[in-house]
């Protein structure tokens, strides 16, 4: 599972600027400059590469065209770990530029980067797929290939992580589906924390940042939720007054606050009645305004 993903924009001055990356994880800073100047060695330019600097393998795509007399180069970056294969990414590179290039200075470049790369490269992540057995092989595996690179401390480092990680970040996860089965949501975004956390420091950065995001967005979810039905009452009270266009407001609130919830029902359904109030008070002003003047009768 890649460790992250980067696009990046050559500048003539400023030279490699990271456009968007995903997720936001730490690296050499020299990096991308290493990347660059590898594609662009020799003429032709190479398109893709299959690189390796220090532990990580690196697939990278190279891009160039011409915009208002300028030319435009583009990197697309797989960082990995390295047990994986660049050359297995070259397919998804491809669709990456192909996608993307268009949108590179778009402000919502990170978020498709980001949909994109959970889409093409991982999936949504469930607990009946974590296989901490898996992880620990994973793991040991990792740890020969640094100590085969000299880098005793870390190796040893991992290697004691890969004994109790993989089992606590099952046990956590399993923590958090039983409490969000009983839609105890805070407790289950505090399960999902603490297994993002123990990810994070085994370096598994794409299932960190995944259960990092589902731990987040629980944790909002009781606070939404009052909001909403804080909303709903609001929109009845207006009704009772007969206060449409208040009401109107606040269903489409409470519509927008079921979007955030991911509830789509809800959603539809505060929709709809916003919807058909607003077609009522818009009929009932064209009817007044057929309706004869004193002066014309």
């Amino acid at each position: 599972m890649p460790r992250a993903v980067i696009v990046l924009d050559w500048d003539r001055i400023k030279g490699p600027v990271i456009r968007a990356k995903y997720p936001e994880i730490n690296f050499d800073h020299d990096l991308p400059m290493k990347i660059f100047m590898t594609h662009t060695a020799q003429e032709p330019v190479e398109t893709q590469l299959a690189l390796q600097f220090g532990n990580a393998n690196i697939a990278s795509r190279f891009t160039q065209f011409e915009e208002k007399g300028i030319m435009r180069r583009i990197l697309f970056i797989f960082l990995l770990n390295s047990e994986e294969n660049p050359r297995d990414y070259f397919e998804i590179l491809e669709e990456l530029e192909q996608n993307l290039t268009k949108e590179i200075d778009a402000s919502y470049l990170p978020e498709l980067l980001k949909n994109f790369y959970l889409e093409k490269t991982t999936g949504e992540i469930s607990t009946t797929e974590f296989n901490p057995e898996q992880l620990s092989a994973k793991l040991i595996n990792r740890s020969k290939q640094l100590l085969d690179a000299g880098e005793i401390q870390k190796a040893q480092i991992l290697i004691s992580r890969a004994k109790n990680y993989p089992q606590q970040i099952a046990d956590s996860l399993q923590s958090a589906e039983a409490a969000l089965n009983d839609k105890k949501y805070v407790v289950a975004g505090t399960y999902y924390e603490t297994a993002a956390n123990l990810l994070f420091e085994i370096d598994e950065t794409t299932m960190m940042q995944q259960y990092s995001e589902k731990a987040e967005k629980l944790k909002k979810i009781p606070t939404l939720q009052k909001d909403r039905k804080e909303y709903v009452d609001n929109a009845l009270k207006a009704l009772k007054r007969v206060d449409f266009s208040e009401a109107i407001e606040w269903f489409n609130a409470a519509a927008t606050k079921s979007e955030e919830l991911e509830d789509e029902i809800k959603v539809t359904e505060y929709s709809i009645k916003a919807k058909a109030l607003t077609t009522f008070l818009e009929a009932e002003r064209e009817a007044r305004l057929q309706e004869p003047s004193e002066d014309t009768q």
